[in-house]
């Protein structure tokens, strides 16, 4: 575990509550990182220096810090340019100067299990680095000069850099497109079973995990738990399992964990990954009510769904960890995955928006079309009226989606 310092600069512009918070989630990150923060250090002020982030006083007490503490890295909470972390990192004896979007990508490329994963975290990587190292080698330098039969053949050597980065990125996108291609295909066979579908959404940490694991052991499936554990970003790779409530199946995904300010070029990378949430019948919008920030959260959560046109599915606000909090400040339906308070009141009322219209249908359904009896028969109610000549009377009622396919043979239908 390498130590470093914690930096930040708290701008006029946060309240001091707003900058705890980011410098407390920071260390967070550090921590999910295997990262040590073993000093802190912040300035108050009106903005980022642009050539050393801290004023010169700050940067000879960071320094000096390094110093005594013998740490290994400069993790900075503001955004740092890289000539900016240069300087930094010369000044306080050469080491490694990072900011917050630099720590969460280190942190993906750790926690990234699926080939998708992988992908996706390297691209977000090259996306970040590019500008960066163009901006490190744009010096007017050239990769070759022109000669006679070459004339204004000269090439700067950044546009050697972008070539060579763009080229990794069109060939990753490839890769992607197949590997998206194939999840479709399984994404389309999961269709075919007509079930609903429900992704878990929220907050890095807010306890979507645990609560998967909570809705399996409910229903009887507790082998097919998802990886859990009290640390951001534990898992990255989306997991879909099958989930029942009485009668009732449905397909419950777990997403990747939200996050303030998530760089974009993750968000852009992982829109895939994020497809769950996007191709959802109903978001389980999951909140750590214990956490003092949980409402900013929210809103934070809100605005990353708008970010990947997941906004307009419906939603069902579950606050998780009651059981560490005295009162009640909130308002929905409160769980605790640890105790399994609230667990069945969350399951039915999933099902209730699931498979709110319920249908009845009476048909003549024809003998040649009879696999349609033993295809649906696990999804609706089916009562055997009469059996006639041209084929079977039968009265069908459930789920509007499961009933419809017997339209097309039917001779009177209600609401149910």
């Amino acid at each position: 575990m390498s130590d470093v310092i914690l930096a930040g600069i708290r701008l006029k512009s946060q309240s001091e509550a707003e900058f705890k918070a980011a410098m407390d989630e920071c260390r967070a990150l550090c921590d999910a990182c295997g990262l040590q923060v073993v000093g802190e250090i912040v300035q108050n002020s009106n903005s980022v220096d642009l050539k050393t982030a801290f004023r010169s006083g700050k940067i000879e007490e960071l320094a000096a810090l390094v110093k005594q503490t013998n740490a290994e890295e400069v993790v900075f909470y503001n955004s740092l340019r890289i000539q900016t972390a240069n300087r930094i990192s010369e000044a306080c004896g050469d080491i490694e100067v990072i900011d917050r979007t630099a720590l969460i990508l280190h942190i993906f490329s750790l926690r990234a299990k699926s080939r998708q994963a992988k992908l996706q975290t390297e691209m977000a990587r090259l996306q970040y680095d590019l500008p960066r190292v163009l901006s490190d080698h744009d010096e007017g330098g050239h990769e070759r000069g022109g000669a006679v039969t070459n004339r204004g053949g000269g090439e700067m050597r950044s546009e050697v850099i972008a070539r060579k980065y763009q080229a990794k990125i069109t060939a990753l996108k490839e890769e992607l497109a197949l590997i998206e291609n194939r999840r479709g295909q399984d994404e389309r066979r999961r269709s075919k079973t007509l079930l609903k579908r429900a992704a878990l959404v929220g907050y890095t940490n807010a306890g979507k995990s645990s609560l998967m694991n909570a809705m399996l052991r409910r229903s009887g499936e507790p082998g097919s738990e998802v990886y859990e554990e009290d640390m951001l970003f534990a898992t990255l790779d989306t997991s879909v399992r099958k989930c029942r409530e009485g009668n009732q199946e449905y397909l419950l995904y777990d997403t990747v964990g939200f996050v303030s300010d998530l760089p974009h070029t993750l968000v852009e990378a992982f829109k895939s990954t994020l497809d769950a949430a996007r191709d959802a019948d109903l978001l389980i919008h999951v909140i750590d009510v214990s956490d003092p920030d949980w409402e900013k959260k929210q809103e934070i959560t809100m605005d990353t769904l708008r970010e990947i046109g997941a906004d307009h599915i419906p939603m069902l606000r579950v606050f998780n960890k009651i059981d560490l909090v005295s009162e009640k400040k909130y308002a929905g339906i409160g769980i605790s995955c640890l105790t399994g308070e609230g667990l069945e009141e969350l399951s039915k009322t999933l099902i209730e928006m699931l498979y709110p219209e319920q249908k009845a249908v009476t048909c003549m359904l024809p003998y040649d079309k009879m696999a349609m009896f033993d295809a649906y028969r696990k999804f609706v109610k089916i009562h055997i009226v009469e059996q006639k000549e041209e084929g079977m009377l039968i009265e069908v009622s459930g789920p509007q989606k499961y009933v419809e396919p017997f339209r097309a043979y039917s001779v009177s239908e209600k609401e149910g």
